[in-house]
C-alpha cells in the first residue's frame, strides 16, 4: 500500500527562454557518512516487537548540511525516535550535478532487526514492504495518509508562481516539471523535490518550481476530521513567451 500522489491543479508558466537540454546524466546522489548505527528500542523486545521499520524523508543542501527530516511511516513510534536519534548524528556528502553540489532531498528506511543492527537504505518504504510490516493494521503505526482517505483535497491558502528571469539559450519547446512534496498537518510544504533526471535536463526550471512551491501554504490536510502527513506533485508547464505571444510569469 503506497502512499498516493494528488495533483492540485494544472499550472502554465511563461518564460523568454525555457530550458529543454536533454543530456548525460551526470548526477551523484548524497553520501552518508554513518557514523553512529540506529539502536534496536530497549522496550521493543519486551513488547513483543521483532522487527520494526521507518522511513524518513531528508533534506540535504549543497554543503552536505542536513537541513530537515520528516517521518513518513513507522511499525512503531519507538523505532522512529532511535532512527532519528541516530540520523542526528550523522554527516552527509551533498548530492552533485557535473561535480558541483546541490540541495537534494533523499528517502532513507531502516529496517531494525531484533538480532542485529539496523540496515539503511536509500529508499522510500515500498509497497510489498508496507504489507510485510502491516503498518496499515497496526494501531501503533504511522504513515503518511493515501488520497482515498483524505476528507477533501488540500485548499492552498498561499501559491507563489515560479520566477525565471534568466533568458537561456536552447530549445524553445518548453519544458514539464513535477514538483513531488509532502504537506504537513500544519498546513506547510515539507520537501519539496523534482526527479534526478529533471534537475539535469531543466536545472535552472526545476529550481524556480521549487522554489516557488516550498513557500506554498495550504488548509491542513485531515482524514476523519484529523490532521494528517499526506504526499502531493504539482505539476508546471513552462511555456516560451514567444509562442503565448507574451513574457513574464504566471499560473
Amino acid at each position: 500500500m503506497k502512499t498516493i500522489a494528488l495533483t492540485l491543479f494544472t499550472c502554465v508558466v511563461t518564460c523568454q527562454a525555457a530550458l529543454a537540454q536533454p543530456g548525460k546524466l551526470d548526477y551523484t546522489p548524497v553520501r552518508i557518512n554513518q557514523v553512529v548505527n540506529a539502536s534496536y528500542p530497549p522496550g521493543a523486545v519486551a513488547a513483543g516487537l521483532k522487527n520494526g521499520v521507518v522511513s524518513i524523508a531528508i533534506s540535504v543542501d549543497e554543503k552536505g548540511q542536513l537541513t530537515d527530516q520528516l517521518v513518513t511511516a513507522y511499525s512503531h513510534p519507538s523505532f522512529a525516535e532511535e532512527a532519528l536519534k541516530a540520523l542526528r548524528k550523522w554527516t552527509f556528502e551533498p548530492a552533485r550535478i557535473r561535480g558541483v553540489g546541490k540541495g537534494s532531498k533523499t528517502d532513507l528506511t531502516f529496517y531494525f532487526e531484533a538480532r542485529g543492527v539496523a540496515v539503511v537504505s536509500l529508499d522510500a518504504l515500498s509497497a510489498v514492504e508496507f504489507v510485510h510490516y502491516n503498518l496499515a493494521s497496526r494501531s501503533d503505526a504511522y504513515s503518511a495518509c493515501t488520497l482515498s482517505l483524505l476528507d477533501r483535497i488540500p485548499t492552498p491558502t498561499r501559491i507563489i508562481s515560479p520566477l525565471y528571469t534568466n533568458g537561456v539559450p536552447g530549445s524553445t519547446r518548453g519544458a514539464h516539471v513535477r514538483v513531488e512534496f509532502y504537506i504537513d498537518p500544519e498546513g506547510h510544504v515539507r520537501m519539496p523535490s523534482v526527479d534526478q533526471e529533471t534537475i539535469v535536463a531543466n536545472e535552472e526550471l526545476a529550481a524556480a518550481a521549487i522554489t516557488a512551491v516550498s513557500q506554498w501554504q495550504f488548509e491542513p490536510p485531515t482524514s476523519k476530521g484529523r490532521p494528517v502527513l499526506v504526499l502531493a506533485h504539482q505539476d508546471f508547464e513552462f511555456k516560451p513567451a514567444a509562442s503565448q505571444g507574451r513574457s513574464g510569469s504566471g499560473p
